[in-house]
């Protein structure tokens, strides 16, 4: 599924600063383990020398030792740059969870001992990243991690792990995130689920009819809209992704409904409307009116959240929303 990549926007954040990185990637995992393969994180000294850690592969004593093996790296006790290493979660580092994980450290030196054409190799992965596409990085015990925009039918590879006695090569497919939401309202619900959606990785459209309703500090994180038309904004966004209606306007909400309930081969992977279900049932006749079979209706969830959650309070209504929203995503994967 999707995860917030944070140590992949790090990466390129750090990688202008002239300090050293060590990319830690859980490469393998047999048995019961805190994180997945593909797990990665991204450790350094700062420009004042204080550490910095980027992400996870699952704490405890894994992380722990993980880290002491990355600082060595940092102040060169470790000589080696590029190595897999093997952990036995239970017989050496005492976790109950009892799996084995490989876990590659690769040393990543700053731009002055590069080239510049790797800066800009990895400023344009990044970017291209950002605009929906699909990066490939390759490692081998060989030759330092190249970054490339990697076509969708490399999707198949997206992660592989190939170890010898004598060699290995790991390839990373870093994909763009599986979720994307429209938000239709910024009043305090809608900001609530902004804010529980960011940090597990989502690409987000917030549209509104209201001037300067947006947060400051969410509008370099967020692709905000103010428009007259809102409605005009669904006919844009892509189907896989989900709709969620929280204006302060019943009329407009209607709009919404009608926009995003409209006939077409492939529905909105969710449409969901906050209110009760007296709002659902009045919204259900007059779309009835307008010619909205009973196939369309259903697919409009109303009231949103998941069951057993009855607070009001548009923190608890975000946590709740967000987590329905992860079933759909997890189904779809």
């Amino acid at each position: 599924m999707h995860q917030h990549l944070q140590w992949w926007q790090d990466l390129v954040l750090w990688h202008s600063d002239q300090s050293s990185m060590i990319l830690v990637t859980v490469v393998r995992a047999d048995g019961s383990t805190p994180r997945e393969v593909g797990a990665t994180m991204l450790l350094r000294f700062d420009l004042q020398q204080k550490w910095q850690q980027s992400d996870t592969i699952g704490g405890g004593h894994l992380e722990f030792q993980a880290i002491e093996i990355a600082q060595a790296m940092l102040i060169g006790r470790e000589q080696r740059t590029g190595f897999v290493e093997r952990f036995n979660l239970s017989a050496r580092l005492g976790q109950c969870c009892g799996g084995v994980m490989w876990l590659l450290f690769e040393k990543i030196q700053p731009i002055a001992q590069n080239t510049i054409s790797d800066e800009f190799q990895l400023t344009a992965c990044y970017q291209a990243w950002q605009t929906g596409q699909s990066v490939l990085r390759h490692i081998s015990i060989d030759a330092a991690s190249t970054w490339q925009v990697g076509a969708h039918s490399a999707v198949s590879m997206a992660l592989e792990f190939d170890q010898t006695d004598t060699h290995w090569h790991w390839t990373q497919l870093i994909q763009p995130y599986a979720m994307s939401v429209m938000i239709f309202g910024a009043g305090h619900v809608g900001e609530a689920i902004v804010r529980c959606l960011l940090p597990i990785g989502v690409q987000i459209t917030w549209v509104d009819n209201r001037d300067d309703i947006f947060p400051l500090d969410l509008m370099d994180q967020v692709h905000c809209i103010s428009t007259d038309v809102p409605e005009a904004e669904i006919t844009h966004f892509e189907r896989t992704g989900a709709i969620l209606i929280l204006t302060h306007d019943h009329q407009l909400d209607l709009q919404l409904c009608f926009e995003a309930l409209k006939p077409t081969q492939q529905p909105f992977a969710y449409v969901g409307m906050i209110g009760s279900k007296s709002k659902r049932a009045i919204f259900e006749k007059r779309m009835q009116a307008r010619g909205y079979d009973h196939r369309q209706l259903q697919r409009l969830i109303c009231p949103i959240g998941i069951e057993g959650i009855h607070s009001k309070q548009p923190a608890i209504i975000a946590v709740s929303v967000v987590a329905e929203l992860l079933q759909i995503f997890d189904n779809k994967k």
